[in-house]
């Protein structure tokens, strides 16, 4: 018997600059303007980058890439293969790091999302990130507006009390 796409899923993990090339990989798969393997090696080269991804046998399944700045952090990047969307991979990785920056004593979190990724907005919503502004055609892919979200230190898991 094959096992389901949303099979049990072991802890994230920390990933570094071994771990470019399938980052890459999936990054190409999920974004049009997907960062290459030298950008995901020059961006471990920089102290505040950090990585953390959930792996199917060897290959990456998914990852979450941030800044981590003194009191505050920034959410770059998270990616889940096509074929595990759904599986609620995005959240367990974005929820495992949260409870580092929380007792980390990280006091704000910072990330721009596509105005239209409803999907994401809804994730971010629940993890306690609010819509504070808009920056207009941020996108160079689109030219689409990203919304900006803020998440307070210690913010529970809550239902999207906002609009999506």
């Amino acid at each position: 018997m094959q096992p389901t796409p949303c099979a049990p899923w072991g802890e994230p993990a920390r990933l570094g600059p071994g771990d470019a090339a399938s980052l890459a990989g999936l990054e190409a798969r999920t974004f049009p303007d997907a960062w290459d393997e030298a950008a995901f090696l020059a961006a471990f080269a920089r102290p505040p980058f950090a990585a953390y991804g959930l792996r199917q046998g060897r290959g990456l399944a998914a990852y979450a890439t941030f800044h981590f700045l003194g009191e505050e952090f920034e959410v770059i990047n998270i990616a889940v293969d096509p074929g595990l969307r759904s599986c609620g991979l995005a959240s367990r990785l974005l929820g495992h790091v949260l409870q580092h920056t929380d007792k980390a004593g990280m006091n704000q979190g910072y990330l721009e999302v596509r105005a239209g990724n409803i999907p994401a907005k809804r994730l971010y919503l629940r993890h306690g990130f609010a819509v504070v502004g808009v920056r207009k055609r941020y996108y160079t892919d689109s030219g689409e507006d990203a919304l900006v979200m803020v998440r307070t230190a210690g913010q529970a898991l809550s239902q999207a009390s906002q609009p999506v």
